[in-house]
């Protein structure tokens, strides 16, 4: 009896081998194909968005083909406007920022001796100034290396552009493909999770969209009128990092509040104020307007998201990380639905 139960302990495990070789060899190939799979999400996540601009444009008698060529024309026109306008300028921003940079910690370390002498709790950051030489060196070197980044980057956004157009116009052949995968007396409830995660996801992107454009544009009209050097690059720093919520408008305020303290400490009350305006404006107003209910997460859920994917993807993970977090949430609480009357 018990040689027979090892025999058939043996068989079982046999049998779920190849299940567990080919789970492992997706797992090797997925990690392989990281960088493919972030475009992938970008793209999908573009195409909520551009799928809705499509619809809109159907109601008023826009046929599906025009809508695409106009969208395509836009994206375009951005590209051209940011290659030949914002990129050049941010370039000559940067050159800027790595030949003043110095003189800004000099400025700072000579305020911070004489706050030092006088109250004796503030740091002497006159070895900074020094090291900052060195890094400033640096940073021109790095330029070229930059510019090379940025045409990749380019190369990565015309395909995220095609491949969202492609998705926002006919994503019947994509999403059907999808569902064969799972047996035929689910996919009814896969087809409805999928609308759910749709409205979740384009709900925080119409959100996130919006609150980054106006952060990025407010912080960057607010550093030019309090006469702050590199607005156009603060501004755009501080529009990507929107996307990182709790951490990203704190760490894009950093910087232009350290340059400000060079020219002086009104500035950079100034400036410091400025960015809690906006980050007041971003989470009271504009995100809560276009976002509603449909995105609600518990902070862990984000935190959580933050370790893993930042883990993964570094940058380009903390961007992903809210919608990942809002996908992985829409899925469980499909698989696990809440007893009733018990609050999310």
């Amino acid at each position: 009896m018990r040689a027979r139960d090892r025999k058939a302990g043996w068989r079982r495990l046999l049998e779920g081998a190849p299940l567990a070789v080919l789970l492992a060899a997706a797992l090797v190939v997925g990690y392989a194909l990281l960088p493919v799979l972030e475009l992938v999400a970008i793209s999908v996540l573009l195409a909520l968005v551009l799928r809705t601009v499509i619809w809109g444009m159907g109601r008023v008698g826009v046929p599906g083909w025009a809508a695409v060529l106009l969208l395509l024309s836009l994206f375009g026109l951005l590209g051209a406007l940011f290659w030949l306008v914002l990129l050049p300028n941010i370039v000559r921003e940067l050159q800027v920022l790595a030949s003043q940079l110095p003189g800004y910690l000099d400025a700072l370390a000579g305020l911070t001796r004489r706050l030092h002498g006088s109250l004796g709790i503030v740091p002497d950051l006159s070895e900074l100034a020094g090291r900052a030489r060195g890094l400033a060196s640096r940073l021109v070197g790095a330029l070229p290396e930059l510019a090379g980044g940025v045409a990749r980057a380019a190369a990565d956004a015309v395909v995220v552009v095609f491949l969202a157009l492609y998705l926002a116009r006919d994503p019947g052949p994509v999403v059907s493909g999808f569902l064969r995968l799972f047996p035929e007396e689910e996919r009814g409830r896969v087809s409805a999770l999928l609308g759910r995660l749709e409205v979740r996801l384009r709900g925080w992107m119409l959100g996130a969209g919006l609150a980054a454009l106006v952060v990025g544009a407010g912080a960057g009209a607010g550093l030019w009128a309090l006469g702050i050097p590199l607005p156009v690059t603060f501004g755009l720093l501080a529009a990507l990092l929107n996307f990182v919520p709790y951490f990203g408008s704190i760490v894009a305020a950093v910087l232009p509040v350290l340059v400000a303290l060079s020219i002086s400490p009104l500035k950079a009350l100034l400036v410091a104020a400025l960015y809690v305006v906006l980050n007041q404006i971003d989470g009271n107003m504009v995100q809560p307007l276009v976002m509603g209910r449909e995105v609600s997460l518990h902070p862990v859920w984000i935190l959580v998201s933050f370790l893993a994917l930042g883990t993964l993807l570094g940058f380009a993970g903390l961007l992903l990380a809210v919608p990942a977090a809002v996908a992985l949430a829409t899925v469980l609480d499909e698989l696990l639905p809440r007893p009733p009357g018990k609050p999310g």
